[in-house]
């Protein structure tokens, strides 16, 4: 199931390349997912018995935000990014976040870093200045949207240990989807594309990044994850970025240049340092994307 939820988490890149080609605008794109994913999640957790009406006030409150505030921006920001760099770039710039965790943690929480943290972060750090030290483009503002997204992803998980923590997973992942969803309409209203696709390929392409990489793959890692745990979850989780780079290169034509190879190599090395060390244990705050 993780590893399948992986897969599919994977496509969510190439899927948003498609729909900006398919003629949807990036609030469009992000309003059309969430809305259809938020109805999914809702259903999903009914079925389940994990009725989000039954949390407490404050915990509705707290995701509703994290999903409106932190996780929007988080979607933005990565959507905006696509708009103008690689699937393949995208995807493995937002992979240091693991090490940003980690940063975080030290400096605001307190948590110990260790020599296998020290590694991990200079394997991350350095094979971000490969990627972009070897990207071909002067794109300064996609750069930097690029980098925001995982910087707002650890706000984000940081946040949101403490509540996931008291409140079923399926439930929880239901308000904070809805929290998205009407933050990218209201967003999508103000810049007059709140509209359904007027095309079949947009219907198809909306439709599948609500279906495939958001509703499967959130359900199949919060189903995988009790069952494996969270270390060899999110270490099997790695194979997301692989299976981006392998699909923007055969639907996309994306190529990176052997410096950005090497780079990408570091970022899933980091990662996955990271996780086998059990360092990082990300909550199932972490299976959304």
């Amino acid at each position: 199931m993780v590893l399948i939820s992986a897969t599919t988490f994977g496509t969510l890149s190439i899927l948003a390349k498609l729909a900006y080609r398919a003629g949807l605008g990036t609030q469009q794109t992000l309003a059309f997912r969430f809305v259809l994913a938020a109805i999914g999640m809702w259903g999903l957790a009914l079925i389940l018995r994990q009725n989000p009406l039954r949390f407490r006030r404050r915990e509705l409150v707290t995701l509703v935000g994290l999903g409106a505030i932190f996780y929007t921006a988080q979607s933005l920001t990565y959507f905006t990014a696509l708009r103008s760099l690689p699937a393949s770039f995208c995807v493995l710039i937002a992979y240091i976040y693991p090490s940003l965790v980690v940063v975080a943690g030290w400096l605001f929480l307190g948590r110990a870093v260790s020599v296998w943290h020290g590694v991990a972060l200079g394997l991350s750090f350095l094979g971000v200045a490969l990627l972009v030290g070897g990207a071909q483009f002067q794109l300064a503002w996609a750069l930097v949207f690029a980098i925001a997204s995982p910087t707002i992803y650890t706000g984000y998980i940081l946040l949101g240990e403490k509540v996931m923590g008291s409140v079923p997973a399926v439930g929880a992942s239901a308000v904070i989807i809805s929290g998205a969803a009407i933050a990218f309409c209201v967003i999508a209203a103000l810049t007059g594309e709140l509209a359904l696709p007027d095309t079949t390929s947009g219907w198809v392409v909306g439709f599948a990044i609500a279906l495939i990489p958001t509703m499967v793959a959130i359900s199949l890692f919060l189903a995988g994850l009790p069952r494996i745990g969270a270390a060899r979850s999110s270490l099997l989780s790695t194979l997301e970025p692989v299976v981006t780079v392998l699909l923007a290169a055969v639907l996309l034509g994306d190529r990176l240049s052997l410096p950005q190879v090497a780079g990408g190599v570091l970022v899933i090395g980091a990662v996955i340092v990271v996780q086998w060390a059990h360092l990082w244990k990300p909550t199932p705050s972490a299976a959304l994307k």
